[in-house]
């Protein structure tokens, strides 16, 4: 069985090998294009340095599901939405963030102590970040998501992590459209990590303009992989204060 075994194994390996020499060369390229060669060698040496860290930081994010007895991984299944329920119909299939990138981005949020601010992730999936932010000690820890199936997910790892930290902050889960979600009345963390269409962020962005103008108070939204920051930009109570390669973070300007 081992003998058989090690060729598909070198096969995966060669196969792994060649997908991510072939991404490195792409970025280098359409790099070069866009800014010759100082970008093309600064593209190609963070992707480089990503796909070298990939196995590492995968390991470590497979630890702490073990130990948290928690699933957060990727999922390729068909999306379970109530039918006809959302006001748009603009969803984004689920991905986790990696939690390396989540972590850069915790530290980088203009808050001097996370417990006296609420977390709320609009579109949580399986809830990756609700026990990162639970770790994290913010005040209370919610979670939003409009498919069903990946809701009762994020609902079953809300409670492994629970019993796994006892004194964790928290976390709760709401299987409805981010349209409805009325955000809370306290300071607040608003995480979203590219989960929905324009037209849904904007209605988004509406709530939480009338919620602002109901209850003034500072509320931080931090934008990874911002697809749509358009939206963001042009709402008047938002304002941009930071960016990276993979994100921007906004603040209220109440």
């Amino acid at each position: 069985m081992p003998a058989q075994r090690q060729p598909s194994l070198v096969r995966r390996a060669t196969m792994v090998v060649n997908r991510r020499a072939g991404a490195l060369k792409r970025t280098v390229q359409q790099a070069h294009r866009r800014g010759g060669w100082s970008t093309a060698l600064t593209e190609g040496a963070y992707l480089f340095g990503e796909l070298a860290a990939r196995p590492a930081r995968r390991w470590r994010e497979q630890r702490l599901e073990r130990r948290w007895n928690l699933d957060t991984r990727a999922d390729t299944s068909v999306p379970h939405p109530d039918p006809g329920a959302a006001a748009f119909d603009d969803a984004v299939r689920y991905s986790p963030i990696p939690i390396h990138h989540f972590e850069r981005l915790l530290r980088r949020l203009p808050l001097d102590d996370p417990r006296d601010y609420a977390y709320v992730d609009l579109g949580c999936g399986k809830g990756r970040t609700l026990a990162l932010a639970a770790q994290h000690r913010f005040l209370e820890v919610t979670g939003v998501e409009f498919d069903t199936r990946l809701g009762d997910i994020a609902r079953a790892n809300a409670y492994a992590y629970a019993a796994a930290v006892p004194d964790a902050p928290a976390i709760t889960v709401h299987t409805i459209d981010a349209v409805d979600f009325q955000f809370p009345g306290t300071p607040s963390v608003i995480f979203l990590f590219n989960p929905f269409g324009a037209d849904t962020l904007k209605a988004v962005a509406n709530n939480l303009m009338k919620s602002l103008d109901d209850e003034p108070r500072r509320v931080i939204l931090a934008y990874f992989n911002p697809v749509h920051a358009d939206v963001l930009e042009a709402c008047p109570v938002l304002r941009r204060t930071a960016s990276a390669r993979h994100w921007t973070i906004y603040e209220s300007a109440t």
